[in-house]
């Protein structure tokens, strides 16, 4: 009877630390803040204003460790992993992932971070998070960049997203660990099913009142260029947009793309500078 309650024990702690083991290991600059009882992990770079980074569905704050360097020459950066991701604790454990209650745990950060103005960059998901805090909080955010972003997903992204894997790759387990992989998976198939997350009417659009830059990928099967970025342009006040020739979304976007990287940090960095308002 003992020797079987120790081999017990012993399978779990292989499982469970399998699951630990597989997770991205946090980095010396993380940090993390209980919101409203979940662990949300961020790291912290620079000083001066600061810039939140939102990365996209699958990904970490690791997304952006190409462009913190030079963010952080002039900014305090906070780069976040998304609630359900990386080193973040579960948000929901059900098949749904709903983008305006992950804002609420963002906006808690914020809160618990003292921030009374920050400067939002967010891709897919997290570019959806940035339109939902900036319509949100109006008053908090001053710039909001919205890579991949999308304000409704149309019939044609239904589709390919019902098509999607269920199965996480290795890469998905390492940096999760298995069993969040997999919920990151069931919870991004159900997008299919899912209405009214997001649904940004023009007069809610229009309601932002940071400056904003929208960029896009004209080849972005998951979030169409016309119906969505154009849309943004039209409806938000003190807009622009760049539409990248030959971008995607998760193959090749904007950002990642390390073709594009040197325009993506001279763009971004001119408009968080302030290089392009209009007098």
């Amino acid at each position: 009877m003992r020797n079987k309650l120790i081999n017990t024990l012993l399978v779990c702690l292989f499982f469970v630390l399998t699951e630990v083991l597989a997770q991205e290991p946090v980095s010396p600059n993380g940090k993390f803040a209980t919101i409203n009882g979940l662990k949300i992990y961020y790291e912290e770079f620079g000083k001066g204003m600061p810039v939140m980074l939102l990365h996209h569905y699958f990904a970490t704050a690791s997304q952006w460790k190409t462009y913190i360097p030079e963010l952080a020459k002039k900014y305090k950066v906070i780069a976040v992993d998304l609630p359900g991701h990386g080193r973040s604790d579960y948000m929901d454990t059900t098949k749904v992932f709903l983008h305006k209650k992950a804002t609420e745990y963002i906006i808690g950060l914020i809160d618990f971070l003292k921030l009374d103005s920050i400067y939002l960059m967010g891709a897919s998901s997290g570019g959806v998070i940035t339109l939902y805090l900036a319509t949100l909080r109006p008053d908090l955010v001053k710039r909001a960049i919205v890579i991949g972003g999308f304000i409704y997903r149309p019939k044609q992204v239904r589709e390919i997203v019902a098509g999607w894997s269920k199965v996480p790759d290795a890469n998905e387990i390492a940096t999760h660990g298995k069993t969040k992989a997999i919920l990151l998976h069931k919870q991004f198939t159900y997008f299919s099913q899912l209405y009214g997350d997001p649904s940004f009417t023009p007069d809610v659009l229009s309601a932002i009142g940071a400056r904003t830059l929208i960029i896009h990928g004209d080849n972005d099967q998951l979030a169409p260029t016309i119906p969505n970025a154009l849309e943004m342009y039209k409806n938000i006040p003190n807009p622009y947009l760049w539409i990248v020739p030959n971008g995607g979304h998760f193959c090749f976007p904007p950002y990642l793309d390390p073709k594009n990287e040197s325009d993506f940090v001279k763009r971004t960095m001119e408009f968080l500078n302030g290089n392009w308002d209009k007098k």
